[in-house]
């Protein structure tokens, strides 16, 4: 298919190209602990200060958006003053609310400031300035009122820096008239420099500060403020208001409730003490309203309603409920020394005590359907981090050609391991909710019970997935999910072979094998952006052409409608 929709010619960006781009197109954010209503250009924020990380808007409601920006002071200050501006024009000719926001170090010099009292469905413009300088501009928007036709959103996740360059990012900033940029996790990695594509990384200029891996408040400040100076990044925050949800990586690789595989209390210390560091950096630079100070900060859910058209329900998988994840490790042997596959899947697997949002949020979860049905939303669309449909491995060991297996299977290690269980046929990863079908089964209970429309969106794969997800006793439709490829992060299959002949044989085995699994692209990198009205909802899979270089071209690669519960048609 391929339809080329632009050819991007980004060499040579400057920064001032980059934000004089953003200042033409976009809009503004923050919130701080301090904010006072009046006139921004009344004189008191008087101190000069840098604006070097962008601005950004996000949780909107029908009458208010939060908007962000990072002032730090240019002579060295324990905190500083800095004044904002809202206009209903990207030339601020009218000027709508001004006032002065106070940050300071205790903070990271962050600021986020409420704007309230707007109008529903309206583009809104915001600037901040300190002293004689003025931050990027920034567009943002509040959810739309009952009687919008449709809703316009972008579903974004993975974005590892030293994987390429977010061209997919720069390509959201593109996208007209959106309403909202949804981003469901792992907007930043906390891997060493060295790590995790560090080799690409330093082919292309892109080495995670600070060096070593994140565990310290300071250190999860350090990386954000990397990832934010980032222009591409920049540019998307300043086009639309983000709506967010952490996956593991903010924190530390598959992490749960009580820790993560990527942490180590002997040397990296207690594990609420870096979730806690983490979730207070992830606020300080998330264009969000901060928790209640009484409200636990790893519990996440919210509701946003886009007019009558769809409630976006955010869930929470990571740290407020889920259970440790189970391992192929744990499978049970028989007596002659083969796996115990239906034991494994029986006895572990199936618990039906593991859960992945936790019981409090599981009751929240199923009351937010029912609301959203009885306010007459068409569409219940579903913030969330992992793939949710089944999806069994292919024995690969058998489809694909010897003259790739052999290679894999001498290099030994993970891969080699991995390709030795494809041939049991088990879940392709028990980090998602494959690895908790119980709690997956009360979760499609829930929609169903609710009679609800249901959409869900997901990330964490770095892979792209269209999938109709059906009932595990009967079959039944239970709804939809869109699932997007990576921002930059690799995908796990081109670890084996990265030839075209190869994905389209991979691509093929897993639809084949999975009933959910309608489309697959295991290859590239992008994003989905997602158009709902009343009677369908259409997702176009939007891929660039390379992560490696600044010149690249942008692509639908695959266009799919739906009605309530499926199934896709092409659109």
């Amino acid at each position: 298919m391929d339809e080329k929709l632009s050819s991007n010619r980004m060499t040579g960006l400057t920064r001032r190209d980059a934000l004089r781009r953003i200042s033409g197109a976009t809009g503004l954010a923050a919130l701080a602990g301090c904010q006072t209503p009046g006139s921004a250009d009344s004189g008191t924020a008087t101190r000069d200060a840098k604006f070097g990380w962008g601005v950004a808007s996000g949780d909107p409601t029908r009458t208010a958006v939060v908007i962000w920006t990072r002032a730090v002071p240019v002579q060295g200050a324990a905190a500083i003053e800095v004044a904002y501006q809202v206009s209903d024009t990207a030339g601020f000719e009218r000027v709508l609310q001004s006032g002065t926001a106070r940050t300071s170090a205790q903070r990271d010099y962050t600021i986020k400031v409420d704007v309230q009292g707007l109008k529903p469905g309206q583009v809104y413009y915001y600037r901040f300035r300190a002293g004689k300088t003025h931050s990027s501009i920034g567009r943002m928007k509040t959810l739309p009122a009952d009687n919008t036709r449709s809703v316009n959103l972008a579903l974004a996740s993975c974005a590892n820096y030293p994987s390429g360059f977010y061209n997919a990012y720069r390509e959201i900033s593109r996208i007209e008239n959106l309403d909202a940029v949804i981003h469901v996790g792992d907007y930043i990695y906390e891997h060493a420099a060295g790590e995790y594509d560090g080799a690409v990384g330093e082919r292309i200029g892109r080495v995670h500060l600070p060096v070593n891996e994140i565990v310290t408040l300071q250190d999860y400040r350090t990386r954000l403020a990397q990832y934010r100076e980032d222009e591409d990044l920049q540019a998307a925050h300043a086009h639309a208001p983000f709506i967010t949800v952490w996956d593991d990586h903010e924190t530390a690789n598959n992490s749960w409730q009580e820790g993560a595989s990527g942490h180590d209390p002997k040397t990296e210390g207690p594990w609420q003490a870096r979730r806690d560091a983490a979730l207070q950096a992830y606020f300080e630079w998330l264009p969000m309203r901060d928790p209640q100070p009484d409200a636990p900060r790893e519990r996440l859910n919210r509701v946003y309603d886009f007019g009558s058209i769809a409630s976006l329900i955010v869930i929470e998988t990571r740290l407020t409920g889920r259970d440790q994840q189970v391992s192929y490790d744990d499978m049970p042997l028989k007596a002659d020394g083969t796996p115990d596959v239906a034991a494994f899947e029986r006895g572990i697997l199936n618990d039906s005590s593991r859960s992945m949002m936790g019981k409090p949020q599981e009751a929240w979860f199923a009351d937010a359907l029912k609301a959203s049905r009885r306010r007459g939303m068409q569409w219940q669309v579903i913030a969330n981090q992992t793939v949710m449909a089944g999806m069994r491995t292919p024995d690969f060991k058998t489809i694909l050609p010897q003259e790739i297996v052999e290679p894999a299977m001498q290099r030994g290690g993970y891969v080699a391991g991995w390709l030795e269980r494809s041939s049991l046929g088990l879940p392709a990863g028990l980090d998602s909710w494959d690895g908790y079908p119980a709690a997956r089964k009360r979760f499609y209970d829930a929609a169903l019970q609710a009679e609800a429309n249901l959409v869900v969106l997901s990330g964490d794969s770095h892979m792209f997935w269209a999938n109709e997800l059906h009932y595990p006793e009967d079959g039944r439709p239970v709804g939809l999910e869109f699932a997007t490829g990576s921002i930059t992060s690799p995908g796990g299959y081109g670890y084996i072979n990265d030839t075209s002949e190869y994905y389209d044989t991979v691509e093929a085995a897993v639809v084949a094998k999975n009933e959910d699994v309608k489309y697959a692209n295991v290859r590239d990198h992008g994003f989905v952006h997602l158009i709902l009205d009343a009677d369908t909802v259409r997702a176009r899979y939007m891929k660039v052409s390379t992560i490696v270089d600044r010149e690249y071209e942008a692509s639908c690669f695959l266009d799919v409608i739906a009605a309530p519960n499926g199934p896709f048609s092409k659109a």
